[in-house]
């Protein structure tokens, strides 16, 4: 770097605005820049205590120290909020990177190279004699150098395996990023003088003070009808704005975060409160128009100024501020329609616009080439366009649309004192933005969309756009923010619109970067390079000359999307490559696929062309690696992995997602809120495979036929035992389009459902009856180890290695390891062994399940001991007129509160049934009575295989009836509770009802019956390890 010794050339300038001290006490003298702040040790979101307690101590001492007009309050609320955190909570530390030091292992190693070396010497000069003796020293170097190279990699590799964890616990979605983006890292290697007059030549204006001129004829709007709001900021509006932003956003030059106003609502209160007075006084701190700039790389290896893109980073009081103001303007030009939603869709919220933009520059190149049409389409791209937008320009855009004077004063004085320095490697000065709009600033996009929009609005009406078959015309030039796009069927209109275009771009200061620019020529749908286009003074580029990436899609010579399904594929692949070779475990290789690859692929199928076909081999590729990492067959199929199941997985299909994201864009370009997009009609093509538009005319069809037919009840439940459901005719827009998208889902599940009936054993699980389904979350994934989870999947799909799938698969005739049956199932080995059953191992288990519910009863027995019973009648509720008295409803419970229960279990073979009730022989596996209630609960736990719960519920019943009978002849209330658990880790609906009837509702009930489930399947899989070892005993668990 080198070294400064002249002076700034940047020009002097007081933050402030004014020419006396800077009201900026962190910045005495422009020429020093700033410096940025440490970052506070913020407790986490989840520590609500400690926030509160930070909520009030911060408005406390705010109350007691602000002081003087609204400006000094401003500027001591960051300075007081941010000492009082640092006091009381600490600042992060900064971390020194260190080199990695040599071990000693190293160490001898360095040693035994040097000695090689001296004896390779050695030989040289040794005579035949001594060179016996040295081969022998050399062979027993290269060996201990080649043990302990060899034990170093293994170490190294370790390491290696343990960073790349370790970062991946820290942050999993940082990790997936950077796993899959390419590299983007760089320093900046420029002195302070070069950068400074890099600011300068991109931020000075020497024209600010000169007026535009007169635009030429522009079409002025029409006075508004809806009023602007100028009433000072409402506590609503400043919390809504807190609530989305997002918390990891970096804080400015005070150093407080968003996080800070999220979790401190006393805070914001006081906030709030000045910001009212600044709106009423028209006063913008000078705080507020500070900011540092930082350099984010653009490519590999980036180190000159050219290869870093800038972000300013402001203090988040005043983004807040100013987002408010945005919101307001942004209403206020769509409730009186001053932007033109068809031309421009950025910034303005309800607007796909990137969507709509692409796919009808799309479809009007693909007509022209089927209808052997005339059409000329240029690609502008702007220079620099939101670092030269004149600032004057913002104030006639503003004017232009009747904004309020007392808004644009807000602006225009927050503007003329804009300042921000650069923390790269060297701190410059500060430089006033005399022009052009801050990426990073909250108002920044509106202003910009508001005064582009005077451009296009002066441009396109030169010439008319392409005639829909409805009549209606679309329009000239589509904008995206900057990204500004022509189309016109002749040429002669295409070059007056261009020099329309330029002749307002250059009244507004701006320039066309022709060189970025693309046009296309299309001449009886043949594609030709004769028509050249000028832009700026220079001429646009074919785009058959090099292709162009404009809003996700890629424009080739070819003009067709046959390439886009292959790169897609590439992509993936590629993905998923680098997803394999990570050092992370199976499970948490597909958490990255399914966060952060699976993303990526999705937005290339639903805005391209992509065909079925190509889309279904994408699937086959990925899902050959979720089964290597998940640990599956090959012979697993994909109904298992994303059918909704007994056992439903959190993983998505790229076929699924692929036919939801068609059906959506069908809605999105049918239904657009745009009247031009709806007449264009712009055809959805997904191949002859599977056809979108098709299939969304059968979802809804199928949708109005169930309203014909009503609410039927399907299972075994009583009538009217169903969720309320949402009829078609009833339903919104945004209801009727979740429900075409959810009876797509359900035709695709129905697929997934005739697939794994045709698969045989695979498919066992659909005669199941009585256990309930179990659903795995990332949460469950995550938290239980790999070996446990493939078992798992494995054991429900009835595709791990017991003797009867080993004989199917290879041929090999191998038996049960304890019994010696041959072609013992996995049943057998689970469930059925009778020499398991004789050495107690399916025992064991029992206990382990038993020993877990007998925890969850004991809890509600104490719940319900502890609760008293009250006699106090219920309020009589008010009755509407045409309404029925509702009964109130009581829960169901088995155990009566405050009847003084009891409770004991045979987890060790040595519970005695009461005998104040009855005396017998049985043993229950849980009794639970009450003496003041004279009742009593038998509560016996079965271990089954799933399809056998059914049979094992009416056995375990049929054999404790009579001693029930026995108890009621003595005068108890008696009742038989069998439950069961399959041996799998699915929980019998029995079990579920009983934990109900306990008193668990809601999220405990499902947390208990989740943690019975998990603890019979960690048995069983201890058991399926243990298969091949013939003892058991203590020593064995």
């Amino acid at each position: 770097m080198a070294e400064v010794v002249e002076s700034s050339p940047v020009r002097e300038v007081d933050p402030s605005g004014g020419e006396g001290p800077s009201r900026c006490t962190a910045h005495k003298t422009s020429s020093k820049g700033a410096s940025r702040r440490g970052k506070i040790k913020w407790p986490k979101a989840s520590d609500r205590a400690h926030w509160q307690k930070l909520d009030a101590e911060l408005s406390q001492v705010l109350e007691l120290t602000l002081r003087g007009d609204v400006a000094s309050k401003l500027r001591m609320f960051g300075e007081i909020v941010f000492e009082e955190c640092k006091e009381r909570l600490g600042e992060v530390k900064k971390k020194l990177p260190t080199a990695p030091g040599k071990g000693r292992r190293g160490m001898v190693i360095e040693q035994l190279v040097r000695d090689r070396r001296q004896l390779r010497r050695n030989w040289r000069k040794a005579t035949p004699e001594e060179k016996a003796g040295l081969k022998e020293l050399w062979d027993e170097l290269r060996q201990k150098l080649a043990r302990l190279r060899r034990v170093e990699r293994i170490r190294r590799r370790r390491k290696k395996k343990e960073k790349e964890r370790t970062s991946f616990f820290r942050d999993p979605f940082k990790y997936a990023w950077q796993l899959l983006d390419e590299k983007r890292r760089g320093k900046l290697n420029t002195s302070k003088e070069e950068l400074e007059s890099y600011m300068k030549s991109q931020y000075s204006d020497n024209r600010r003070a000169s007026p535009l001129g007169p635009p030429g004829h522009v079409p002025h709007p029409n006075p508004p009808t809806i009023q602007f709001d100028i009433s000072p900021p409402k506590l609503q509006e400043v919390e809504v704005v807190i609530k989305k932003a997002r918390s990891a956003s970096a804080p400015g030059p005070n150093g407080l975060p968003y996080k800070l106003y999220k979790n401190c609502p006393q805070v914001v209160r006081v906030l709030w409160r000045l910001m009212r007075t600044a709106w009423r006084n028209k006063e913008v701190p000078a705080e507020w128009q500070q900011a540092l700039g930082v350099f984010i790389p653009k490519e590999e290896n980036s180190c000159t100024v050219s290869q870093f893109r800038s972000i300013a980073l402001l203090n988040v009081e005043g983004k807040i501020f100013f987002s408010v103001l945005a919101r307001r303007m942004t209403n206020f030009l769509m409730a009186n329609e001053y932007i033109d939603t068809s031309c421009q869709k950025v910034g303005i919220p309800g607007f796909p616009g990137c969507i709509e933009h692409s796919s009808i520059i799309w479809e009007q190149i693909q007509q022209a080439k089927r209808e052997r049409q005339d059409l000329h389409v240029v690609w502008l791209d702007l220079a620099n366009a939101y670092g030269s937008v004149p600032h004057k320009l913002i104030d006639f855009a503003l004017d232009f649309f009747y904004v309020p004077m007392c808004v644009r004063n807000i602006i225009a004085r927050y503007f003329d004192n804009l300042h921000m320095c650069f923390l790269e490697g060297c701190t410059t000065g500060w430089q006033q933005l005399e022009r052009g709009i801050a990426i990073g600033c909250a108002i920044s996009p509106i202003l910009f969309v508001t005064a582009f929009e005077v451009i296009l609005r002066g441009a396109r009406q030169v010439v008319g756009g392409i005639r829909l078959p409805s009549g209606e015309r679309l329009p000239p030039l589509r904008s995206y923010m900057d990204d500004v796009t022509t189309i016109l069927q002749t040429a002669p209109c295409t070059t007056r619109l261009l020099k329309r275009f330029d002749e307002l771009i250059s009244w507004a200061r701006m320039k066309v970067k022709a060189a970025k620019s693309r046009s296309l020529s299309i001449r009886k749908g043949v594609p030709q390079d004769k028509t050249t286009f000028v832009a700026g003074g220079e001429p646009v580029p074919q785009l058959a000359e090099k292709p162009l990436k404009s809003l996700g899609r890629q424009y080739t010579a070819d003009l067709s999307d046959r390439q886009m399904g292959k790169q897609a594929r590439q992509q993936l692949a590629e993905g998923l490559g680098k997803i394999d070779q990570s050092q992370l475990p199976g499970k948490h290789k597909v958490w990255c696929y399914q966060h952060t690859l699976y993303q990526r692929v999705m937005w290339p199928l639903k805005t391209c062309e992509v065909p079925m076909s190509e889309v279904s081999r994408m699937d086959s590729l990925a899902n050959r690696y979720i089964g290597r990492w998940m640990g599956l067959p090959r012979c697993f199929s994909d109904a298992g992995l994303f059918g909704w199941n007994m056992l439903e997985l959190p993983l998505k299909s790229i076929s699924l997602r692929y036919k939801q994201e068609k059906t959506r864009l069908v809605l999105e370009m049918r239904d657009s809120t745009d009247h031009l997009i709806r007449g264009a009609k712009v055809p959805i093509r997904t191949g002859r495979k599977w056809k979108a538009p098709v299939e969304l005319e059968n979802a809804i069809s199928s949708l109005q036929y169930k309203e014909v037919m009503g609410a039927a009840q399907t299972g075994r439940s009583g009538l009217g035992w169903t969720a309320p459901r949402q009829f078609w005719s009833k339903a919104t827009k945004r209801q009727r389009n979740t429900m075409v998208v959810d009876e797509v889902t359900r035709v695709e599940q129905e697929r997934f459902h005739i697939k794994a009936i045709t698969q045989g054993s695979q498919a066992a699980w659909m005669r199941w009856e009585a256990p309930e389904q179990r659903c795995i979350s990332w949460a469950d994934i995550w938290r239980t180890p790999q070996g446990r989870l493939s078992f798992l999947i494995r054991a429900v799909y009835n595709i791990l290695p017991c003797p009867r799938n080993l004989t199917q698969w290879f041929g090999s005739e191998v038996g049960c390891p304890l019994s010696s049956a041959s072609k013992a199932s996995l049943q057998h080995i689970l469930a059925g062994c009778k020499v398991a059953l004789a050495q107690g191992r399916f025992r064991w288990r029992h206990d382990q399940v038993l020993a877990k519910l007998a925890e969850l009863l004991e809890g509600c027995r104490v719940a319900a001991n502890r609760t008293q019973e009250t006699t106090r009648p219920a309020l009589a509720a008010f009755v509407k007129p045409g309404e029925m008295r509702r009964a109130p409803t009581q829960e169901i419970t088995i155990l009566g509160s405050g009847k003084e229960w009891q409770m004991l279990a045979d987890l060790r073979r040595q519970l005695m049934f009461p005998r104040e009730i009855v005396t017998t022989t049985l043993r229950p596996d849980i009794v639970m009575w009450s003496a003041v209630e004279r009742a009593v609960h038998m509560i016996e736990l079965t271990i089954p295989w799933e399809e056998g719960m059914t049979a094992a519920h009416e056995r375990k019943h049929l054999k404790y009836s009579e001693l029930a009978a026995e108890c009621q002849e003595a005068g108890w209330r008696a009742r038989v509770h069998p439950v069961e658990v399959g041996s799998r880790g699915f929980v019998g609906k029995a079990a579920v009802q009983l934990l109900r009837r306990a008193g668990l509702t809601g999220s405990s009930l499902r947390k208990a019956v989740k943690e019975l489930g998990e603890e019979a399947e960690k048995a069983s899989y201890w058991l399926w390890l243990r298969r091949k070892e013939s003892g058991w005993g203590l020593t064995s668990h």
